[in-house]
């Protein structure tokens, strides 16, 4: 029997592993927290000698000198400054402190403190234990321990116990924070704690409550659901970076200046002085957080689109208005008047307020279970429910293990080593083996009888998307959602069936010996009733009011395939507006029959199933199209090795010549073509072509091209305007018709410095002459019209003079036509320019600066054509 409870509880916790790590750490920090602040507020609990401690505040003073408030020790006033501490200078908070925390029950502690406009003067405290009232006789003690305690409490353990239900929610993980910061709100100050808890409660402390309003802010705008981004109202999400970065800046700074106090206040002064500058600014936009979340809530409940999402964020919007409301109102009133809440209103005003404050805890604790924000009901029932009853059993297995042991202890010590002895430790073994297996059995009948009923389709949604979002193939994916529905509902039998082309077919079953032989065409009564409806069809076979039998259309055949199948329950597996399958239920193990909760599982199972189904078909396509495309890739690199070939490997040596060339395809093979052929005479064949069109068909013409050419210059012609005239015309045969090639051939002799050339068509390659004093430019541009395209063409030669010192430089139009990302074009000006910034380089060096020139200025743009260069430099003989 499958342990299915077991299954899916290491599943989950698998899954979410990472998450429970964090929240183990953050509840850690809280713990090391709430228990010294608990310790604190409440000593006499913990068998504390302490006196009642003042709250220690900073003055607007550049001396370090402190203020102490509320009033509660005899002889202080409000906004006395305390000097000193029995004769030590207080330089900062942590003095102060750790004269009360060192000081024990009936000591004196000698304060100096200066009164605004008035001298200085010596006030003693004599110290007596901390017992606060009962707070079960008394009725403020009770609010205080229930503002200062127990609400704080509940706001972490509901934050707490959401996070650990939903711990791959985001939502739960900002309620969580959320509540943490409001948790902390009412707590007071750390200083009279130990020196390392102290920095750590006051970076606690401070970076929570100054948060605060952020947290305000993000719960407005995603809880319980996201902000709608379609409305009117949308700029208030882009808004939430505007105040939460200059608000998350002012947190960090006000924890260093907190934390710094503690030991020098005159190291930090600087910053508590711009810190007080930017106050107003600073409540300001705290002021605007709440109100952003308010208007959040507001607009979310006007947008709602359903009656339950409306219904809770009335709650919400309401409960946030009642709670939150009169205390930022005491709030505002006390940051105007400069004074502290306690000693501008009445006792049971702000008393009030403080629970109404705490009271928004309770407020999402009911929108959370009552409204269902976060469906975390389930999870709870089942918890508590499988917990009882799996930890029976496993505290059976104790019982019986100790059982025995202690069985086997006493036979052995009554009747020592012997034969009894060993017949009782083999009987004990045989005896644990055995009740292993039952317990184990024990364990699974827990597991249908109270794991089952917990079950919703959250659950089993969650788990499949982890199975399957792993899943590739779609057999192992009908398999693991198959046998997880077997599984959770104990149906035995158990049929996927898929769209096979032409009809559906089964692709997986499980309690059926053979997969079964049999098919439903795409226009079978069933398979348009699923495809139309979209929803579970319930089939009996023994009700001829069943729409199995009242359908028009359904033919007896239909009807004997749904009997083989076995089916009660013929579950569709849409995708938009295709039927990618159908899934046939058999009966349940205990033949009671589908019940709509079953049904609205099983509906939300398949609409997952079809989306991971329908994935997993597009992968199997994408694999096959990459592996196309990997095979072409192959066949492309083969091509452009190939093509590689046919440049020029080695450069023939020519007296007083320096000449090289280089092509960078655009797309790996390309039509661009460049030429050196040695003739007789020692002379040199030189020739340029660019194809029309780009890719693998312009590389074949490309080769044709260069067969032609090596062909005639072979034969050892000087006829250069024949040799272009032949190869016109055997490009013509032999290729289509669309295709054509621009073209430059020349020979050059180096005994008469003379080139002789014909241009087809191509970009005119440019000569520079050198003079004495500068280089004239001159174009090569004789010759006819392009190659390949029309047969019987004439062309012309001309001859040139080259000197010592002149440059040839021949390109095709991928150069000059170089784009930029602002569609700009380089153009022969800028070649013009690049070739005279590097006219006293070799034609290597030459090259490779025109082609870094031309990337520059396209400034990562994509290539569109082919770069081809040739440069020829003459030199002394």
């Amino acid at each position: 029997m499958v342990d299915t409870a077991a299954f899916a509880r290491s599943r989950n916790r698998q899954s979410a592993i990472p998450q429970y790590l964090t929240l183990a750490c953050v509840l850690v920090a809280v713990l090391v927290y709430e228990i010294n602040y608990v310790a604190y507020r409440y000593p006499n609990w913990f068998g504390a000698n302490a006196a009642e401690y003042p709250f220690l505040v900073f003055p607007d003073s550049d001396q370090p000198q402190f203020l102490a408030y509320p009033l509660l020790a005899p002889g202080i006033r409000y906004r006395d400054v305390i000097l000193r501490v029995n004769g030590a200078p207080v330089t900062g908070s942590a003095v102060f402190g750790e004269a009360f925390r060192e000081a024990h029950p009936g000591d004196t502690l000698r304060l100096e403190v200066q009164s605004p406009g008035e001298g200085k003067r010596v006030v003693n405290i004599r110290l007596t234990r901390a017992v606060r009232p009962d707070p079960f006789t008394n009725v403020y003690a009770f609010l205080d321990f229930l503002l200062y305690i127990a609400l704080p409490a509940f706001a972490l353990a509901l934050g707490f116990w959401v996070a650990a239900a939903r711990p791959r929610d985001g939502r739960a993980w900002l309620l969580l924070a959320f509540l943490l910061s409001f948790a902390a709100f009412l707590n007071p100050g750390v200083d009279f704690w130990r020196p390392l808890l102290r920095d750590y409660g006051a970076v606690y402390q401070n970076v929570l409550v100054e948060s605060f309003t952020i947290w305000m802010l993000l719960f407005g705008l995603y809880f319980p659901e996201p902000f709608p981004l379609s409305t009117r109202w949308s700029r208030l999400d882009r808004l939430k970076w505007i105040l939460i970065v200059p608000l998350a800046a002012a947190v960090i700074l006000d924890t260093i200046a907190r934390v710094g106090a503690h030991g020098k206040y005159s190291a930090v002064f600087p910053l508590q002085r711009f810190l007080l500058e930017v106050h107003t600014l600073t409540n300001v936009l705290k002021l605007a957080a709440v109100g952003v979340m308010f208007v959040s809530l507001a607009v979310k409940f006007r947008t709602a689109s359903s009656t339950d999402a409306r219904r809770r964020l009335r709650v919400l919007l309401a409960g946030s208005a009642v709670s939150i409301g009169p205390f930022l109102a005491l709030i505002i009133v006390s940051g105007l008047l400069g004074v502290p809440l306690e000693r501008y209103f009445p006792k049971w005003l702000y008393y009030s307020a403080y629970i109404l404050f705490y009271g928004f805890a309770p407020t999402l604790a009911y929108v959370i279970l009552v409204h269902r924000a976060m469906d975390v009901r389930v999870v709870l029932r089942q918890g508590l429910q499988y917990a009882v009853a799996r930890r029976g059993v496993g505290t059976l297995r104790i019982l019986t293990g100790i059982a025995l042991g202690a069985a086997t202890f006493a036979v052995m010590n009554h009747f020592g080593p012997g034969t009894a002895s060993y017949l009782t430790i083999a009987a004990a073994v045989a005896i644990w083996l055995a009740s292993r297996r039952i317990l184990q059995a024990l364990g699974a009948w827990v597991d249908r009888r109270f794991f089952r009923e917990a079950y919703n389709a959250e659950q089993i949604l969650l788990e499949l998307s982890d199975q399957v979002r792993s899943i590739i193939e779609p057999g192992p994916l009908l398999a693991t959602v198959a046998e997880r529905i077997s599984q959770s509902l104990h149906v035995p039998q158990i049929a996927v069936l898929t769209d096979a082309s032409s009809c559906y077919e089964p692709a997986y079953a499980t309690g059926f010996e053979h997969l079964p032989k049999i098919t439903f065409t795409r226009d079978a009564t069933i398979v348009r009733r699923l495809h139309e409806s979209r929803e579970p069809a319930r089939v009996y076979h023994d009700d001829p009011n069943s729409w199995i039998y009242r359908t028009p259309g359904m033919t007896e055949e239909e009807r004997l395939r749904l009997t083989a199948l076995r089916s009660e329950l013929l579950l569709p597996l849409p995708v938009k507006d295709k039927l990618l399958g159908f899934i046939s239920l058999g009966q349940k193990r205990s033949e009671e029959p589908y019940s709509p909760t079953d049904l609205r599982l099983l509906q939300s199972v398949a609409a997952q199933t079809g989306l991971a189904l329908e994935v997993a078909h597009l992968t199997s396509e994408i694999r096959t199209e990459t592996a196309h495309r990997e095979r072409l890739s192959r066949e492309l690199e083969i091509a452009r090795e190939v093509q590689e070939r046919l440049f020029p490997q080695q450069l023939p040596e020519i007296a007083g010549l320096d000449y090289y060339g280089a092509c960078r395809p655009a797309l790996g093979v390309g039509g661009d073509y460049y030429d050196f052929l040695p003739l007789a005479g020692e002379r040199l064949g030189i020739a340029l072509g660019d194809v029309s069109g780009k890719g693998i068909a312009a590389a074949l013409t490309m080769a044709s091209l260069q067969a032609s050419l090596r062909a005639e210059a072979s034969r050892a012609s000087s006829d250069v305007a024949s040799i272009v005239g032949t190869v016109n015309r055997l490009l013509y045969g032999a290729t289509a018709q669309n295709r054509y090639a621009t073209f430059f051939y020349a020979q050059y002799d180096p005994t008469k410095r003379e080139l002789v050339y014909v241009n087809a068509g191509h970009n005119a390659p440019m000569l520079f002459h050198k003079c004495q004093a500068s280089s004239e430019m001159k174009r090569l541009d004789t010759g006819g019209t392009v190659v390949g395209l029309l047969p019987g063409v004439s062309y012309r030669d001309a001859a040139v003079a080259i000197e010592e010192g002149d440059l040839l430089v021949l390109f095709t139009d991928g150069i000059t036509e170089t784009m930029n990302a602002a569609d700009e074009e380089w153009g022969e000006s800028n070649l013009i320019e690049a070739i005279q910034k590097c006219k006293d380089c070799c034609s290597r060096e030459m090259i490779a600066h025109i082609m870094r020139a031309a990337d520059e200025f396209a400034a990562g743009a994509e290539q569109h054509d082919d770069m081809t260069l040739v440069v020829l430099r003459v030199g002394s003989r």
